[in-house]
């Protein structure tokens, strides 16, 4: 039991540090650089963000000898966004980029009930069993709260100091998203239950 018990948390720890690792390595580099370069820092600490986004997606591949297809999105838009950024030095490109990534995990959440491939039930059905209309109606709620999260994203750079707005990629989107996760558990409670609970 104690061996599963590892195996089965060592995967969340590590995909943790693999998708929050690079925001808070960007966010340290970006208040490091910002004192002695204040235009610059965003983008310097942009590229430090993309080099830091390919070093967890080749630790994942070498982790779990396979690349995660959500990982590899979220780093081909980190790619694209940072790059777009340092060609055109606007950074409005990379402000975007949680807006892309989040409007994207909406659509496909939400449009997978459509082709009756829901989303999260692939991805965690293997640790949760609920019925399909369950499933739906979690991924419905999950593609709601990306949809949200993309229109915070908008707001909060095009209203906010640039400051604010890197302070809040780290100390804004995690604590939301990990209160929204924790919102979830009473419906998966009630509607089913997580596998392995009951011995």
């Amino acid at each position: 039991m104690s061996e599963t018990k590892s195996q089965t948390q060592k995967p969340g720890g590590n995909n943790f540090l693999v998708d929050f690792g690079p925001v808070a390595i960007f966010v340290a580099a970006y208040h490091y650089l910002r004192r002695s370069n204040p235009e610059g820092a965003i983008f310097t600490a942009a590229g430090i963000f993309m080099i830091a986004a390919l070093i967890a997606l080749a630790y994942s591949r070498i982790k779990h000898g396979k690349f995660s297809g959500v990982l590899l999105l979220t780093t081909g838009i980190i790619v694209l966004t940072v790059l777009l950024a340092l060609l055109f030095n606007n950074p409005i490109f990379f402000y975007m980029k949680p807006t892309v990534i989040n409007i994207l995990f909406g659509l496909g959440v939400m449009g997978g009930i459509l082709f009756k491939k829901n989303v999260l039930k692939i991805m965690m059905g293997e640790a949760i069993d609920l019925a399909d209309k369950a499933w739906n109606t979690l991924a419905i709620r999950w593609g709601l709260f990306f949809f949200a999260m993309a229109a915070i994203n908008e707001f909060v750079w095009r209203t906010q100091t640039e400051d604010f707005w890197v302070n809040f990629k780290l100390f804004g989107f995690l604590p939301l998203t990990i209160l929204f996760t924790l919102s979830q558990v009473p419906f998966i409670m009630k509607h089913g239950k997580i596998k392995g609970q009951d011995g």
